[in-house]
Parts: structure tokens; sequence; C-alpha cells
């Protein structure tokens, strides 16, 4: 698998948001509660692990960044700023070839 661009050849692509690559980001999210409940059932509560696609736009040792939405005039929308630590693992997604 090649390595993602790093975050300087991010930031180097500009508005061409068609070169951004597609990731998935695996990552762990916090959670809360709202009901009321034992200590010891809080205490239970975990992590969720969620995922994420949309364009890298950053990548550096503290952020892992991807907006979902994008429209033709370069603007986007839908920005995830997902902590470097909280990141599990980041696959570039790629098309499908036709046939």
């Amino acid at each position: 698998m090649r390595a993602l661009p790093s975050d300087r050849a991010l930031a180097a692509v500009g508005n061409d948001l068609p070169r951004l690559p597609i990731v998935e980001v695996v990552w762990r999210d916090s959670t809360s509660s709202s009901d009321w409940s034992l200590l010891a059932e809080a205490r239970k509560e975990t992590l969720l692990e969620v995922r994420t696609v949309g364009r890298l736009i950053r990548c550096d040792r503290r952020i892992v960044a991807v907006v979902q939405t994008t429209n033709n005039n370069g603007k986007v929308n839908q920005n995830w700023m997902i902590p470097r630590s909280w990141v599990v693992k980041i696959t570039e997604l790629r098309p499908r070839r036709r046939k």
C-alpha cells in the first residue's frame, strides 16, 4: 500500500480538490451519557470506534483532518479535525476500475 502524502504535499494541492486522496479514518471517539445510572454501570462505559470517510486535507503528528463535502467552487463543508492520538488506522480508498 502506498504511503499517505505528507501534510506539506496536501497543502501544496491548494484548491484542486480532486487531487486530495479519499480516505477512511478509523478512530476512537469519546462518549457520554445523560441517563441516571449506578456508578458501577458508568465505569463500564467505553469509547466508540468510528469510521469517517472524506478527502484528506491535513495529516500531521497532531491532527488528521478530512472534509466530507466539496463543491465545484473549491469550498468544503463537514470538516472533521481528529486528534492523531485517537486515530487507529487510515486507509486510502480508490475507485473501482470499470470493466
